[in-house]
């Protein structure tokens, strides 16, 4: 009973055959590793690649990453896990001090700085149901196809409540209104679509040309800065990129690599 009350806190959206598909492929991982009892370990291990049948029209495959595989912005992390995984795990807190946690979390910065690895690594951390999309996948040129998307996208993402809801390279979809060079406008009405009450993370790096409209309180609320790496990020960086090599670097090597690659981004190593 223990096994069963604690999968069925985080199989959200899931449909009867979503967890016959589940509970198979937990009961192979048993057999085939040949042991006394199932456990909740196989069914944690099964959820990973299970999701519900209903949220896999726009989902992306996600990146097999953790927060632990993410180096130097440890401040960062920790921001986005006060902002995005505690409400989740628990509202109570946000509840007793009377705030409302964010309705929108927009991380942005340069290029290759990792967003999209950040961003992605919440599959793993947050234990919620997680949809990950391109924007090109929602855009559309053919006149009113871009809004249906908005609003089907939306609509899959509160059936299946909690929902992390990840949009990448946003500024695609949401450039300031009065900039869409054709006559339908079809830029500024997926800017008024996307005015809803809905928990999104998103990423971009051209925050610029993004419309006003969706960066005040009440839309995307947070934004998260991820810069250039300094010395000491670069150092950490540096240090965890190599501890998954079979190579060790004295303090010289170490120095003379940070020294050497000043604007690097973590991409670049």
């Amino acid at each position: 009973m223990r096994i069963i009350k604690s999968i069925s806190e985080v199989t959200y959206g899931f449909v009867p055959t979503d967890l016959q598909s589940l509970t198979s492929k937990a009961a192979f991982s048993f057999i085939k590793e040949s042991t006394t009892n199932i456990t909740d370990r196989h069914f944690k291990q099964a959820l990973i690649n299970t999701k519900p049948s209903n949220i896999n029209e726009y989902s992306s495959k996600i990146p097999d990453i953790t927060f632990k595989d993410i180096y130097g912005i440890d401040n960062v992390l920790q921001e986005v896990k006060t902002s995005v995984i505690e409400p989740f795990r628990s509202p109570e807190k946000y509840i007793k001090l009377g705030i409302s946690p964010p309705k929108g979390i927009l991380v942005h910065g340069p290029t290759g700085v990792g967003k999209t690895m950040l961003c992605s690594a919440l599959a793993a951390e947050a234990g919620v149901n997680f949809m990950l999309v391109e924007s090109t996948q929602v855009r559309s040129k053919i006149v009113g196809e871009s809004e249906k998307a908005i609003s089907r996208l939306f609509s899959q993402a509160r059936a299946n409540a909690p929902c992390i809801l990840f949009i990448d390279q946003i500024d695609i979809l949401l450039p300031k209104r009065g900039t869409s060079h054709s006559s339908e406008n079809t830029s500024d009405r997926i800017v008024t679509g996307f005015l809803t009450d809905v928990l999104v993370v998103a990423a971009t790096n051209r925050i610029e040309v993004m419309d006003p409209a969706v960066l005040r309180p009440g839309r995307f609320d947070e934004h998260i800065y991820i810069s250039v790496p300094n010395e000491a990020q670069r150092r950490d960086i540096i240090n965890g990129i190599s501890s998954k090599m079979p190579i060790v670097l004295d303090h010289q090597q170490l120095n003379e690599i940070v020294q050497k690659t000043e604007n690097w981004s973590g991409k670049k190593y």
